[in-house]
């Protein structure tokens, strides 16, 4: 559990790096490049990593994710590049992060690939105030 722990907050790290140099890179070479040479990047990053470490079993089913996840990453990518360079990077993340739990307790509450965490009041509440701080940070 201590490594989970430790590698979401490391992960958040790296998303509010990787939002600033998108940012900047989309400025630069607009946010169609930047989508195409951040996913050569992870792609080689991965494929590096799984000739290394891994052999996984590539089933339809499995690739079909995979698949849906890269045209996802490029969503993100693209999306959240052009709305930190317009609006900043803290107010970028603020909308990304409260828009992420709201559809992450959903996803879960209904069981959707693999998921299935209980949905409480307190869960509930702390999405909430999380929303609310976002809203300070994009109205302030």
């Amino acid at each position: 559990m201590k490594l989970a722990i430790i590698l979401a907050m490391l992960a958040g790290v790296a998303v509010a790096f990787q939002t600033s140099f998108n940012a900047g890179a989309q400025r630069l070479i607009g946010p169609y490049a930047l989508i195409a040479v951040s996913g050569l990047t992870t792609g080689m990053v991965g494929l590096a990593l799984t000739l290394l470490l891994s052999k996984p079993e590539f089933t339809g089913r499995a690739v079909g994710y995979a698949l849906a996840s890269g045209v996802l990453g490029a969503v993100i990518v693209g999306s959240i590049a052009v709305a930190a360079s317009d609006g900043g990077v803290a107010r970028a993340l603020s909308l990304v992060i409260g828009t992420q739990l709201v559809f992450g307790l959903v996803l879960d509450r209904l069981g959707l690939f693999g998921g299935g965490a209980d949905l409480s009041l307190l869960k509930l509440a702390g999405v909430l105030l999380i929303m609310a701080g976002g809203v300070l940070v994009v109205r302030y």
